[in-house]
């Protein structure tokens, strides 16, 4: 039985919403709190107590429970306790948004908090940042069921609390100044940098998470065209994804290979919703092709084999050969290879042709013999045998295990 963690569980639920999740501990810091606004409140107030709202919010919230508290600027956060073998404190979920905020709301916001016209700009672009939750009962119904069974209480349910402090905050004397969201930009830009990380080591699930993050962070059309604003958009993203592939040592013609390929599709993408659904899997992509091309953990002479085998497999290819290329002694060539990649280097060539006769036999009609030929085997005899040994089926058991089954 697989038994998944709460953070993990939290964590694909509100990485696919873009909604934060914190764990905080009771009597946290004012620098741990402040992140669960994202620095919006400091932005506006002289020296808020960011540790008096967390533990404020903490005390409203029932053993085995769960509150939707909504703040004075009408964002929304799911509060509950973590249970104590996990070691306790509280998590929060948001801050979220129920409803997208017109300029009007927004005005009205600064009128019931006080606040001077200056801080517009700075409500305006935080505004921008907060992600907006459509479906409230289905949204609170998925919490409600999930969060009764890990806290143990059936008869859990989501109780909206409005908390509006007493005391008030000074608004800083010249709001103006502050109002570009140094703090905003500064996350999202931390955000991207975590998603290149994950994708040059190859990491898919981490990958994903801060690509929703960063996305998050909605930012103004830099042209009037909306699709053609998506595409540079999710083009940049591209450009900037290859670079981290390019930091694992993939090399270039895998990378320029992939590029291509989601250009095109980018640029044959007919509005906004196909534009954006090429994101995921242009991390997904990236990120296999580091897990499958990455040199990056390879010496030299092993990188250069490896490649010259992956762009040559279908010339005549040996240990011998290999070796005199690169002008090493066959015995250290043999063993380093097996050292770092974990298999002889006939076998690696092996390998390889197999790999490239996948996509030939589940695309042409080719028959073995010119398979085999054109992967860099000697004969189909050996091709065939090779073939079983890494896929436990024969070629010709391969291709019609592909082939669409007729009804009785």
């Amino acid at each position: 039985m697989v038994v998944m963690d709460l953070r993990d569980v939290l964590r694909d639920i509100c990485s696919a919403a873009r909604v934060q999740f914190l764990l905080l501990s009771p009597g946290c810091g004012a620098p741990e709190a402040s992140a669960l606004d994202y620095q919006f409140r400091a932005q506006l107030y002289e020296n808020f107590d960011y540790a008096a709202m967390a533990a404020a919010v903490m005390a409203l919230v029932p053993d085995r429970g769960v509150i939707d508290y909504k703040d004075e600027f009408g964002l929304h956060y799911l509060v509950f306790p973590a249970r104590e073998d996990e070691g306790g404190g509280f998590f929060f979920i948001g801050p979220f948004l129920y409803r997208t905020y017109t300029e009007e709301n927004l005005r009205e916001l600064l009128r019931r908090n006080s606040l001077s016209d200056s801080a517009i700009e700075a409500v305006r672009w935080y505004f921008k940042r907060v992600p907006v939750v459509g479906d409230v009962i289905g949204w609170q119904q998925m919490f409600a069921t999930f969060l009764s069974r890990y806290q143990g209480n059936p008869d859990l349910i989501v109780n909206t609390v409005r908390y509006d402090r007493p005391e008030r905050a000074r608004e800083k004397p010249s709001v103006a100044l502050s109002a570009i969201p140094y703090t905003s930009i500064e996350a999202r830009y931390e955000a991207e940098g975590k998603m290149l990380d994950a994708i040059r080591r190859g990491d898919i699930s981490e990958a994903t998470y801060y690509q929703n993050i960063f996305m998050g962070y909605r930012l103004d059309q830099r042209i009037d065209d909306p699709v053609r604003n998506a595409k540079d958009m999710v083009i940049a993203a591209s450009t900037a994804m290859r670079k981290a592939v390019q930091q694992a040592e993939v090399h270039p013609l895998y990378i320029d290979s992939l590029s291509g390929q989601l250009l095109r599709e980018i640029e044959e993408a007919e509005n906004e919703v196909q534009v954006g659904a090429l994101v995921p899997r242009m991390i997904r992509n990236y990120c296999l092709l580091v897990q499958t091309y990455s040199r990056e953990r390879f010496s030299g002479v092993v990188r250069d084999v490896l490649n010259f085998v992956d762009f040559h497999y279908m010339e005549p290819l040996s240990l011998e050969s290999l070796s005199g290329k690169y002008a090493v002694n066959k015995n250290y060539l043999s063993t380093r290879f097996h050292k770092e990649v974990g298999m002889t280097v006939t076998d690696y060539i092996n390998l390889t042709r197999v790999r490239r006769s996948l996509k030939l036999l589940s695309g042409t009609n080719l028959s073995m013999p010119e398979i085999a030929e054109r992967c860099g085997f000697s004969d189909a005899n050996y091709y065939t045998r090779t073939f079983k040994k890494v896929h436990g089926t024969t070629p010709t058991e391969y291709r019609r295990s592909l082939q669409p089954r007729e009804r009785a």
